[in-house]
């Protein structure tokens, strides 16, 4: 459907978005935007992808099959896979990814509050508050999943207002890929999309019918069998991945844990604000019939975060929502005008520091957060054969400048009961020895004695410290922690 010119974004919206792209541009793959945490076993599945033709992760040689077949998430390693084909094993092709969903973010931000009835204007700032949005940072600009389905499903609402069977075959796709991008937010993401589709919810006034809803059904047909083709040739490693996980993450009672925990909350008080304004809005919503549609859209996609175990990159496809439906009220006449009006217009103001911060980091310390640069400071010390255990902030040079070398992750002392099901093995098992270990340092001595082997090579004096490896770093008001800091431990020399 062409849009036409009452509905095309404004200039000034359009200069705003192309400086936010040269930001994120220019952040891509630095720290801590990509290759922390798990966020480097999609890198790995892709690379892996790319080597062999299947999903999956040699740094985890582990119990539950993950060396042989992975079946994480599938939609962010597939956005990888497409990133380092075309840009190689860099960085900047790590990154990639996360510009693009961010982008996505906010353009569908104002796509759809304008289909809701929202002013260009008011539409505009509320596309660029999603720069500000902590809990849609979290989840768009690390290489994670949270990002993915926020894409999705807006893209799904965009096209609810369009009729026709490609629109209808284009929504039944969003939904199989957001459902996809990460499986415990798939049954509350297809039960939304469900409900907007057969016309039980309308949050555009409007919704597709019945009559669509063959199309869709093949639409998601087609998304999701490709995935379906995968799992049943590895039926074995799928079952021991998912479950072992799931049993793991959210089969305990870390969530009343969490909410009880001070020191939790005070890790997550940069995304409190706007927790607290999406509980107002969702209050709102509910209140006025017009917008109560919104408001169970919402609070379906809210649950996800309040089930599991808390996370508040959840909510950001929340926030998302809820920030189109304050363009509507800052478009509209009444009492919630100039309220909607002052949180967009602040929510812009704080989008605009955001992304100056990020521009500096990206300017002034690309060099010492780039975890390519790590390999030619390994390179002289890698002497010996052997298997390598080392952080995942050392993915990237380990697999770009020493590609045959046997590579192990060592997850970290702090990591948690769902992340250790993917340990390796061999980690575990006393007699095992690897050659080199390479760990953040402040944690170092802790990760070491976590993992059996390696607590058996410092105790036998064939791990013995070699080098401790910092990236130069220009100090930053905001940003004075040195990125990467990891102490190579290794045969004496």
């Amino acid at each position: 459907m062409p849009i036409s010119s009452t509905s095309r974004p404004p200039l000034w919206l359009w200069a705003a978005w192309g400086a936010a792209l040269i930001v994120l541009i220019l952040r891509s793959g630095l720290y801590p935007a990509a290759l922390t945490g798990d966020e480097i076993w999609f890198t790995e599945s892709a690379y892996q992808f790319l080597q062999t033709g299947t999903p999956k992760r040699l740094i985890h040689p582990d119990g539950v099959g993950s060396a042989t077949a992975d079946f994480l998430p599938p939609i962010v390693m597939l956005l990888q896979t497409a990133t380092l084909w075309l840009g190689g094993l860099t960085a900047r092709a790590v990154g990639m990814p996360s510009v693009v969903l961010m982008m996505l973010a906010s353009l569908l931000v104002y796509r759809v509050a304008r289909q809701a009835g929202a002013s260009r204007g008011a539409a505009g700032l509320a596309a660029l508050t999603v720069f500000s949005a902590q809990t849609i940072l979290r989840g768009a600009l690390y290489v994670r999943y949270e990002g993915a389905v926020l894409a999705a499903f807006l893209g799904f609402l965009a096209l609810v207002p369009i009729a026709g069977r490609a629109a209808a075959i284009a929504r039944g796709s969003l939904v199989g890929i957001a459902g996809l991008a990460y499986y415990p937010t798939a049954p509350f993401v297809g039960l939304a999309a469900l409900l907007i589709e057969t016309g039980l919810l309308r949050p555009f006034g409007k919704a597709p019918g019945w009559r669509a809803i063959p199309w869709t059904a093949l639409g998601f047909a087609l998304a999701i069998a490709p995935f379906l083709i995968y799992v049943g040739r590895y039926p074995g490693e799928f079952t021991a991945q998912v479950l072992s996980n799931g049993a793991a993450h959210y089969g305990t009672a870390e969530l009343l844990t969490r909410f009880a925990d001070l020191s939790f909350w005070r890790g997550q008080r940069e995304t409190l604000p706007e927790s607290l304004a999406l509980l107002i809005v969702l209050a709102l919503a509910f209140l006025r019939a017009e917008t109560r549609a919104w408001a169970w859209v919402i609070l379906l996609l809210t649950l996800p975060a309040l089930i599991y175990p808390f996370n508040p990159r959840l909510l950001g496809l929340s926030v998302a929502l809820a920030l189109c439906l304050a363009a509507v009220w800052a478009s509209r006449e009444g009492w919630l005008q100039p309220l909607a009006r002052i949180g967009l217009v602040g929510g812009t103001l704080a989008a605009t520091a955001m992304l100056a911060l990020m521009g500096s980091v990206g300017l002034l310390q690309a060099e010492g957060r780039d975890g390519a640069a790590l390999g030619p400071l390994l390179k002289p010390y890698l002497i010996h054969a052997g298997p390598i255990a080392a952080d995942q902030r050392a993915w990237l040079a380990l697999r770009r400048d020493f590609p045959e070398r046997e590579f192990l992750h060592a997850l970290p002392s702090w990591s948690p009961p769902q992340v250790s099901v993917f340990e390796p093995s061999a980690l575990r098992d006393p007699k095992f020895r690897v050659t080199y270990a390479l760990v953040q340092t402040d944690i170092a001595e802790a990760t070491l004695a976590r993992a059996p082997a390696l607590a058996a090579g410092r105790a036998d004096g064939s791990l013995v410290p070699l080098a401790r490896l910092t990236l130069p770093i220009r100090p930053l008001p905001l940003a004075k922690a040195v990125p990467f800091d990891l102490t190579l431990y290794g045969p004496a020399p």
